[in-house]
């Protein structure tokens, strides 16, 4: 356990405060909606985390990043700061770093990216590993060394996971686009607002026929304009969407989907009666679906019901 020297609190001016180098801009400019509104209301609640850097008077934040943007947004001149004693372990350094802005660390990958790289640069491999479930993540290598990877990628896929347009598991798939193509189908996401299975599909769905026909995005969503009408309902466009990528991209489903409803059309079944077929037409089966209108209803017709079904086996 860590013994930590008696904390120091000074009152510093906001304009000798740092930010670390280490965090890309984008980051530095997304302030947290709830900060601004927290730190216009009612000013600093708690106190930052700061250091002394070098000889000067200059200390470099080390936690409440967010809420030390949000107090400058607001004109606050001076702001408390927790100061770390020279004497405080590396490793005690990184977790308060974390403690600070727990929820902001939780929340976006690009931010563990960016400390766990600079604690490998620091820390043995045992301290590193301590830090991950502070975040929310099991202390595991793998996933230490897949969340650095992640400050290799392209700056706009950065920024998507950091605002949590985009999932962690799409990347794979978006990593086989050229930068342009990444651009167009993150500009899609944004648009629908979609998460979830529903992300998943539509970028799985887009990238293969992107690779397997040769055509672009735009080209690929210019096409479905084309045969679908807009609709004043984003959510009820994004189906409409899904769908025609699924059907584009297994015409041997959309086929048998009309031969069946052209089936289901020449025995014109009455009101009441539905017809349906398997997930993906996994098999020949076909599902008889009758609504009644309650219990009484269906009393009356259940005696028909059983002796057409046991005629029909013994026809069979």
């Amino acid at each position: 356990m860590h013994r930590f020297p008696t904390p120091e609190y000074l009152l510093c001016d906001a304009d000798r405060l740092i930010l670390p180098a280490e965090l890309p801009a984008f980051l530095i400019a997304d302030i947290p909606p709830e900060e601004e509104r927290t730190a216009a209301s009612y000013g600093q609640i708690h106190p930052i985390l700061a250091a002394a850097r070098g000889t000067g008077r200059d200390m470099e934040i080390h936690g409440g990043i967010f809420l030390f943007l949000a107090l400058k947004r607001a004109g606050v001149k001076q702001i408390a700061c927790r100061v770390l004693s020279e004497q405080t372990p590396a490793s005690a350094r990184f977790a308060l770093r974390i403690l600070h802005d727990r929820e902001a660390y939780q929340k976006s990958p690009i931010l563990q990216a960016c400390l766990l790289q600079e604690a490998a640069a620091l820390l043995p491999a045992r301290e590193q590993l301590a830090l991950l479930p502070l975040m929310g993540l099991k202390p595991q290598q793998h996933l230490l060394e897949e969340r650095i990877r992640l400050l290799q990628l392209d700056e706009n896929l950065q920024v998507a996971l950091h605002r949590q347009v985009l999932q962690l598991k799409t990347i794979t798939l978006l990593q086989r686009l050229a930068v342009e193509e990444q651009k167009y189908l993150l500009e899609l996401l944004q648009r629908y607002h979609l998460g979830g299975s529903k992300q998943q599909k539509l970028v799985e769905l887009m990238v293969e026929l992107h690779l397997r026909e040769g055509c672009s995005m735009a080209d690929l969503l210019a096409e479905w304009h084309s045969t679908n009408p807009p609709v004043d309902n984003l959510p009820q466009e994004s189906q409409h969407l899904l769908q025609y990528l699924h059907n584009r991209y297994n015409p041997e489903l959309l086929r048998a989907e009309e031969r069946f409803n052209a089936q289901v059309r020449r025995l014109q079944p009455p009101d009441g009666i539905s017809l349906g077929h398997t997930a993906s037409f996994e098999d020949e089966g076909i599902t008889v679906e009758l609504r009644y209108a309650g219990w009484e209803e269906l009393q009356r017709s259940w005696p028909q019901l059983l002796m057409a079904l046991e005629k029909g086996h013994q026809d069979q």
